[in-house]
């Protein structure tokens, strides 16, 4: 089992690298663009007042009948260690106002003016004129209250309501959305990749099929599934050729393989014999397994519903005499009713076969081959011989793969066997039999029998 890679070694996906550069890029050009404006908007003559200084100031006053009432003791510091410049002026909803300190008499008409304004910052070069207007809301009402006589000193003064308007309230929700919602755009703009890598999945290299979609990734990645999809062109011409080839070889072997046979059988009864007539079946059935793959992947066998049991005892009785001959005592196990599936009788009839001439090759010349079917479609080919290694099981079913170099078999029979049972929706695999040899099972889709009269 592979060990997961941690988290911070993992390469980062290309939708996830995009996005991030893209959003970090975009919210720096933000913070450029505030700072240049923070920039050309500074002026040192100018003072302002902060409006937390203001908002204070608000708290200290209180409505008692048709009067405002000022607490000077709850007045921010700032305003009540300069008693000499600090001023505010004040006005609720009703129209009452009130006012403290010695206010500019540039500000007496907008005091009038008031119950019209809103949030304000009044910058001015003279101390007395810069002033700070907000509107307070109080249990009793809205109350509009402007601050001034005691400006803040320094750079800081001056970008703080800066940042408070424009950086709080405006650079930073743009840059939080900005971050939210590009990986998001370019998530969707890279979907298409997702959608050709499933497509990938589903390539068979053994058969022709439909080509990746170029058009459903961005153009920049078009050249790459291009050159995919010209290599799956050659991969599918090459197998087309194996296959003929493969195809063509096998008919071809028919002749010489059914002369051999005819010289055998004139042979005199023994062992050579049995030998040779066992390995001419041999012959036969990969020869005919080779025609069935090209008949499965063409369309051409057909897809009828069989009686698995059947299916297997006509094999058992053909092959019987041979495994008999051979030193084995042979043994069929199956249900009474019949077991329905779906397939080509001649293809699983040679799958049963393989397995069956499989383990008279393996078997150790002694000892009982059975062989059996279950109710749920299974089929299974056991041994009493040496059995296979479980670091082997991998193996055994990859073409010209022998566990035995020296001994008999051209390594095809279990792939060929795998490729028709798996082009019948089925599986095979191996295990140790409980003889202690070798158990092949073979898992096919179970059907339904049929209705009564159908």
């Amino acid at each position: 089992m592979r060990n997961p890679i941690p988290f911070f070694f993992r390469v980062p996906s290309l939708s996830r690298r995009i996005a991030w550069r893209v959003g970090l890029g975009v919210v720096s050009l933000i913070f450029v663009l505030f700072a240049i404006l923070c920039v050309v908007l500074w002026k040192p003559e100018a003072r302002t007042i902060y409006r937390d200084t203001a908002d204070d100031a608000a708290q200290a006053i209180d409505r008692r009948g048709a009067t405002l009432v000022l607490d000077p003791a709850r007045l921010p510091q700032r305003l009540r260690e300069a008693p000499e410049t600090a001023w505010l002026a004040a006005v609720d909803d009703a129209g009452h106002t009130l006012t403290w300190g010695k206010l500019p008499p540039e500000y007496r008409p907008v005091v009038a003016m008031l119950p019209l304004l809103s949030d304000s910052d009044l910058r001015s070069p003279d101390p007395r004129l810069a002033a700070t207007l907000v509107v307070a809301e109080r249990d009793w009402g809205r109350l509009r209250i402007i601050v001034g006589g005691v400006p803040e000193e320094g750079v800081i003064g001056l970008f703080a309501p800066l940042f408070y308007f424009v950086g709080l309230w405006m650079a930073l929700p743009v840059a939080i959305v900005i971050l939210l919602l590009v990986p998001w755009i370019v998530r969707r703009g890279l979907r298409g990749i997702g959608e050709v890598a499933e497509q990938a999945r589903g390539v068979d290299m053994n058969r022709r099929s439909r080509h990746l979609d170029a058009a459903a990734v961005p153009s920049e990645l078009k050249p790459l599934i291009d050159a995919f999809n010209q290599a799956l062109d050659r991969i599918w011409d090459a197998a087309e050729s194996r296959d003929r080839f493969l195809g063509n070889a096998a008919h071809e072997l028919r002749l010489p393989i059914a002369i051999v046979r005819a010289r055998a059988s004139a042979l005199s009864a023994g062992h050579a014999k049995t030998s040779l007539l066992s390995d001419i079946v041999r012959l036969e059935n990969i020869s005919e397994q080779l025609l069935d793959l090209q008949r499965i992947d063409r369309g051409l066998v057909a897809n009828d519903t069989l009686d698995l049991v059947q299916v297997c005892r006509e094999v058992g009785e053909d092959i019987a005499p041979l495994l008999v001959k051979a030193g084995y005592a042979f043994s069929f196990d199956a249900p009474a009713q019949p077991v329905y599936v779906s397939g080509d009788v001649g293809a699983l009839q040679r799958v049963v076969m393989n397995l069956l001439q499989n383990a008279m090759t393996h078997g150790g010349g002694a000892g009982g081959i059975e062989l059996s079917v279950s109710a749920d479609a299974r089929i299974s080919v056991s041994d009493a011989g040496p059995g296979i290694a479980e670091e082997e099981y991998p193996q055994i079913f990859s073409p010209f793969y022998r566990l035995n170099p020296s001994a008999q078999g051209s390594g095809l029979g279990l792939h060929l066997a795998r490729e028709v049972v798996t082009r019948h929706r089925g599986s095979i695999r191996v295990s140790r039999s409980s003889q202690g040899g070798a158990r092949f099972c073979v898992q096919l889709p179970l059907l339904r029998p049929p209705a009564r009269g159908a």
